[in-house]
C-alpha cells in the first residue's frame, strides 16, 4: 500500500477517458493498480472508485439510455458475475488477466476490420455480451470492452451508446462489488486506498465530462478502439512478463 500514490497518474488518465466516453476507467486503471497490488485488491478498489465517480454521470445517462438494450445486457451480467467470481478464486491471477486481455484484443481487432459475426438486435447477442462483461468485471475488473464492442456495433446513437454503457456499468459494478464483499475478498486496506485515489480521479472524470459536453465525438469507435487496443496490449505484456519471470 505504500506505493499506492504511484497509481494516481494512471487513475487520473482513466478518469478522463471515463468522463469523456462513458467507459474505460476499469480497463485502464487495472493495468496501473496491478503494478502495486494483488488483483483481488485492485478489483475491489477500482470498482468502488468507478461507482463513486459515476454519480455525476447518472443524470444525463438516465435520460438518454436505451432501456430495452440495458435490461437484456444486465440480465446477462447477472448470470456472468458468479462465474467471474469463481474464476477469480480458481485461476492464477496472471493467467486470468492474460486470457481476458487476449479476448479483448481479439474483439478490438474484429471491430477494427469491421467484422461483425452477430446480429446486435438478437436477444442471445445481448445476453451473451452481458454475460461476458459480467465474467470480466467480477474476475479482473475488465468487463467494459465487451460492452463497448457491442455498443459500437449496434445501431444506437452515440449519446444512447454512452448513456446505456454508463448505467450498465453502474449496475454490474455494484453487483460485482457486493459479491466480493460477501465473499470476504475486500481487505481493510481498500478503504484507505479509496480515500487516497478518489479526489484526483473525480477531478479527472469531471474534466472528461466537460470535454464531452463541449466537443462530443461523432462516433465512439475512433476514440474507443485505440484506447482498448493499447490497454489490452499493455495487459498482455505485463502478464506475459510476470508468467515468464
Amino acid at each position: 500500500m505504500e506505493y499506492i500514490w504511484l497509481t494516481i497518474p494512471v487513475l487520473m488518465f482513466a478518469g478522463m477517458v471515463r468522463g469523456y466516453s462513458g467507459f474505460g476507467f476499469a480497463a485502464i486503471a487495472i493495468v496501473g493498480m496491478n503494478m502495486v497490488l494483488q488483483p483481488q485488491e485492485s478489483v475491489a478498489i477500482i470498482l468502488a472508485i468507478d461507482l463513486l465517480c459515476s454519480v455525476s454521470l447518472w443524470k444525463t445517462a438516465l435520460k438518454q439510455a436505451d432501456y430495452p438494450t440495458l435490461k437484456k445486457l444486465v440480465m446477462g451480467a447477472i448470470l456472468g458475475i458468479p462465474l467471474g467470481y469463481s474464476l477469480l478464486l480458481l485461476l492464477p491471477s496472471e493467467i486470468l488477466k492474460l486470457l481476458i486481455c487476449l479476448f479483448i484484443l481479439l474483439l478490438s481487432l474484429l471491430l477494427f476490420i469491421e467484422f461483425k459475426p452477430f446480429n446486435t438486435d438478437k436477444l442471445s447477442t445481448k445476453l451473451g455480451f452481458g454475460l461476458a462483461s459480467g465474467i470480466g468485471t467480477a474476475s479482473a475488473s475488465v468487463g467494459g470492452p465487451m460492452i463497448v464492442y457491442y455498443m459500437i456495433s449496434s445501431r444506437l446513437s452515440t449519446s444512447a451508446q454512452r448513456a446505456t454503457m454508463i448505467l450498465f456499468f453502474i449496475i454490474s459494478e455494484s453487483l460485482s462489488l457486493l459479491t466480493l464483499i460477501c465473499g470476504g475478498m475486500v481487505s481493510n486496506s481498500v478503504p484507505k486506498a479509496i480515500l487516497i485515489l478518489l479526489i484526483p480521479t473525480l477531478i479527472a472524470v469531471r474534466y472528461g465530462q466537460m470535454r464531452f459536453q463541449r466537443h462530443p465525438p461523432q462516433s465512439l469507435k475512433s476514440f474507443a478502439l485505440p484506447v482498448i487496443i493499447i490497454v489490452s496490449v499493455l495487459g498482455i505484456i505485463k502478464s506475459s512478463v510476470t508468467l515468464l519471470a
